[in-house]
């Protein structure tokens, strides 16, 4: 097993409310101190995050990360790599909403999205290679069975049911953990956007994520150069320049964040089969220039046939291909069709 006993320490550090919408449900931010104690490969570019290695070629990482996230609840948000939380809740921009937290609010749904270790407002180690998907997978989890188990805020009581919901790398990783703990898995189903089994042979040269500190040497100069980042963002887009804000794009570009050479090899993780026993679905864009290229999201029945071989034993799987949208499905023209899904499979998957 990767992962050994596991303890948590939970308590929230600071709060701050803000009326996102009209609707019941307040946003507020909040720092979760989670301790892990996993397992990860000695060599930081193994691929499969230690799930096919020996424990020679295996070392403990034993520490607590103060993890970010903004509170909505029900729903755990899960971002890519060099996103934060902040991808499930952009600014307005040209009176477009590009918040799928505030759309699920409005529709009496609530969301946690975090930020994953080492990215954003959490806990950043030293050591880069300390962030793969183990422990971060181990993180995700403990806060899960937490928010069934507790009250995270004041009149806030547990949530009977979580929907993980991933993009990208943040769907590899919920993808991970499912792996990892099959039917023992705290989260109700999930929902991976951006996200298809895609393994190391199609995975994209890591040119295209150079090391942060040589992207800004002023904001990352003192990381590890492990810690990664993007200097062009327009492959998460549609190629249609017309299908997107050219604002979004730079908005995007000035907030990207960093992710690990770890985390970025080890999403082929996705290639191995699971036993999680969950609901699941996937949500691609078909002008994803990365996973839909080749007309591969063409024939959507054939996609989920491929797709379902890995979740053998899932109470449901369903592939659904967003026309039109890019990769982040969430910051151009078309993302309130998306949004329209995942409602849809949030309140499936949890019986509304």
């Amino acid at each position: 097993m990767l992962l050994s006993a596991l303890s948590v320490l939970f308590h929230v550090l600071c709060i701050y409310v803000d009326v996102v919408s009209a609707a019941a449900c307040d946003c507020s931010s909040l720092v979760v101190p989670v301790h892990v104690d996993v397992l990860v490969p000695k060599d930081p570019m193994d691929i499969f995050a230690g799930l096919k290695s020996n424990l020679s070629s295996l070392r403990r990482v034993d520490d607590t990360y103060d993890i970010y996230g903004v509170f909505y609840v029900l729903q755990l948000l899960v971002h890519g790599i060099t996103y934060t939380s902040q991808y499930w809740s952009p600014p307005v921009e040209e009176f477009r909403n590009y918040s799928y937290a505030a759309f699920s609010c409005d529709r009496g749904l609530s969301t946690l999205a975090i930020d994953w270790p080492g990215v954003g407002l959490s806990s950043r180690p030293v050591n880069a290679s300390d962030v793969q998907f183990p422990t971060a997978a181990a993180a995700l989890s403990q806060i899960a069975r937490h928010l069934k188990k507790s009250s995270i805020l004041p009149g806030v009581s547990p949530f009977r049911k979580i929907i993980g919901m991933g993009h990208s790398a943040g769907s590899a990783l919920l993808n991970f953990g499912a792996i990892v703990e099959d039917a023992r898995s705290p989260f109700d189903g999930l929902i991976l956007t951006g996200s298809l089994s895609l393994g190391p042979d199609t995975l994209p040269s890591l040119s295209i994520v150079p090391s942060a500190r040589d992207v800004n040497p002023l904001r990352w100069g003192a990381l590890d150069p492990g810690y990664i980042t993007t200097s062009n963002r327009t492959i998460f887009y549609p190629a249609n320049p017309t299908a997107f804000s050219p604002r979004m794009l730079i908005f995007d570009d000035f907030t990207k964040d960093v992710g690990t050479v770890s985390t970025f090899l080890q999403t082929p993780t996705a290639t191995l089969t699971t036993r999680y026993t969950g609901p699941v679905a996937k949500v691609v864009g078909s002008e994803d220039q990365f996973l839909c290229a080749r007309g591969r999201c063409t024939d959507v029945a054939a996609l989920t046939a491929a797709e379902h071989v890995l979740w053998p034993v899932a109470r449901s799987f369903e592939v659904v291909v967003a026309q039109g949208s890019g990769h982040d499905l969430n910051l151009d023209f078309l993302a309130q069709g998306p949004f329209n899904t995942f409602i849809r499979l949030v309140e499936q998957f949890s019986g509304l």
